[in-house]
Order: structure tokens, then C-alpha cells, then sequence
């Protein structure tokens, strides 16, 4: 009898039979191939993003601390601008009182064109208040940038206006539309310094604290005006 060797030596090929170290050599796991860990690494960073741009609750303490800090920056910015108009009204005073010397009387030109830089976007004090301080966008914080908004005005519109007023005055004086104007002017000024001061006080109401408020002078009534 001749025995029938068909088939010996032949295995059939059958993937679940075999183990499954085998199989992972052939295929990779899907989670581990390229294009699924490119895929979940920028999933992350953009959930992480949005997430940290998301608003964060703060105590009102830290965003009192916040409004504080930056009423200490407004009223550096301030600070120029308000002795300039302090000192032009000066200059005015003295010069309806007859007080100023000739040699004084020479250098104030000079002095009322540099206080004018001092309250306009020439100035580095304004560039400053409005390109360079953020404002906490809270309750409390939109009555502070309501603040700053009037700042700018009070010193852009207001002071700027008066100073130049009064350098004119100097070079013609007795001049009825630049008086005019003049007053005009200084009751800006007292206005829009009291607007400045209740939006300090609003923020203060929402805070249930006393901020820094901002140092606009009281200036005095000019006579002639």
C-alpha cells in the first residue's frame, strides 16, 4: 500500500490561531499609530488654550487689589498733565495780577507750549493711560475704565484747550473769544473731574472699599473769563 503524503508539511494559514504577540509584529495597535497621537497632542493644546482663556472667578479682595494697582498707574500718567494746567493757570493769575517780571514773563511761551505736550497724545503720560494700562474687566473694573476714558478727555480735550487758551492770551491779550473759550474750558474741566471721581466712587460701591482716587487738581475760578 502506498500511503498518501498530500498535505504533509503544509500548515493552513489562520490569523486567530496564531498568538497575538505575532499578529501586533504584523499590525500596529490603532491608538498607537501616528496619526492618532498627532491628533490627541493638538486636541490637548487647544483644550488647554481655550481653557486658560476662559474668565477665572477672583475674591472681591483680589479685584480690589487689581483696581487699586491700576489707579496707582492713572495717576502716574496724570501727574505731569496735572501741574502743567496747574502751573498755566498759575501763569494766567500773575499775569492778571501784574506779578510777572519781565524775565518771567519772557520764559512762560516757552513753558505753557511744553505743558501743552504734557496733556495731549504727543505726550508720553497719554500714550501711556490709553495704549498701555488694562483694565480688570469686572463690575467694579468697568467703572474704572469708564474712569480712564474721562481721564483722557480731561487732559486730551479739557486742559490741552485751556492751556493753549492761555498762551494765546498771553501773546493778545483782553482777546473776547479766547476768554470765551477760556471758561468754557475750566468748566470742562470741573465737570468732567467730577465724573472721574464718581466712577471711582461707583467701582468703590461694587467693592465695598475706598480706591485710590484719581488726582485731578482743583483748579481755581480765573478772573476775566
Amino acid at each position: 500500500m502506498i500511503d498518501d503524503e498530500r498535505g504533509v508539511g503544509e500548515v493552513s494559514y489562520d490569523p486567530a490561531s496564531m498568538a497575538a504577540s505575532s499578529l501586533g509584529s504584523i499590525k500596529a495597535i490603532w491608538y498607537k499609530r501616528p496619526w492618532f497621537l498627532i491628533t490627541v497632542s493638538i486636541v490637548v493644546v487647544v483644550a488647554v488654550s481655550v481653557l486658560s482663556d476662559l474668565p477665572h472667578p477672583i475674591t472681591k479682595a483680589q479685584d480690589a487689589s487689581a483696581q487699586n494697582a491700576t489707579m496707582k498707574e492713572v495717576n502716574t500718567d496724570i501727574a505731569p498733565c496735572a501741574f502743567a494746567v496747574k502751573q498755566a493757570f498759575s501763569f494766567y493769575l500773575e499775569q492778571q495780577a501784574g506779578t510777572l517780571t519781565s524775565s518771567n514773563l519772557s520764559q512762560v511761551p516757552k513753558l505753557l507750549t511744553e505743558d501743552q505736550v504734557s496733556c495731549s497724545f504727543a505726550g508720553a503720560p497719554v500714550t501711556d493711560l490709553t495704549n498701555n494700562i488694562q483694565v480688570l474687566d469686572t463690575n467694579a473694573g468697568k467703572n474704572i475704565d469708564k474712569m480712564k476714558a474721562v481721564v483722557v478727555t480731561w487732559m486730551t480735550n479739557d486742559a490741552d484747550a485751556a492751556i493753549s487758551d492761555i498762551l494765546y492770551l498771553f501773546n493778545r491779550p483782553g482777546d473776547a473769544k479766547k476768554l470765551h473759550d477760556l471758561a468754557v474750558q475750566e468748566a470742562f474741566l470741573t465737570k468732567d473731574r467730577a465724573a472721574a471721581l464718581n466712577d471711582v466712587m461707583d467701582a468703590n460701591a461694587v467693592l465695598g472699599v475706598s480706591l485710590d482716587m484719581p488726582k485731578l487738581p482743583v483748579l481755581p475760578p480765573l478772573p476775566g473769563v
